[in-house]
């Protein structure tokens, strides 16, 4: 599938969940749901059955990390949170990656893209552009509108124009490992 400028997938116009697997099992309600259920699809890539146990763990899992995220330093505009700064940033080339997971597009840095990658195992790797942990500050407040949860966020125009203008300035981002293909790419596999 080839999105043109401005253009979402047919799936992403369809806000009700089905096309979500394990949807059904979480609460449409809950703030932590987008995180329980990317944690439920983290646990069956691991060979984890889903079931109502599964289900059960993921939600405290989530929601003990949205209270502790809550509890952690405000962030002034243009900072940074201690604890995301990293001491290697100076030293190693980071990157500010945009992948898609499922319906969602992940913003989120490293210094180590196999191995980031090898962890979060993403559809789609839609843009690379250089840059550390305040890029991504900047990139997360930039498309803010369009938060799911956490540094996940709806694949809205504004972010597709952003994320078509990296492809244009510094290529495609020719990365095969450590990909999940689901049929859905926003983009041709060449």
């Amino acid at each position: 599938m080839v999105l043109h400028l401005g253009q979402l997938p047919e799936w992403a116009h369809e806000n009700s969940g089905d096309r979500i697997p394990h949807s059904d099992k979480v609460d449409r309600a809950d703030p932590a749901r987008t995180d329980i259920l990317i944690t439920l699809h983290h646990m069956e890539l691991a060979g984890i059955e889903i079931d109502g146990r599964a289900v059960e763990i993921a939600t405290k899992l989530m929601h003990w990390r949205h209270a502790q995220a809550s509890t952690q330093e405000p962030v002034a505009e243009g900072d940074v949170p201690r604890w995301k700064k990293a001491p290697s940033e100076s030293r190693a080339k980071c990157w500010v990656y945009y992948v898609r997971c499922g319906h969602l597009i992940k913003i989120g840095t490293t210094a180590n893209l196999s191995v980031r990658f090898t962890s979060i195992r993403p559809n789609e790797v839609l843009a690379l552009e250089p840059g550390g942990q305040q890029l991504e500050t900047v990139r997360h407040r930039e498309f803010r509108a369009l938060l799911a949860s956490g540094e996940y966020f709806h694949p809205g125009p504004a972010l597709q124009q952003h994320i078509l203008k990296l492809r244009e300035q510094l290529g495609p981002p020719n990365w095969a490992g450590s990909q999940v293909p689901d049929g859905q790419n926003f983009f041709p596999v060449s």
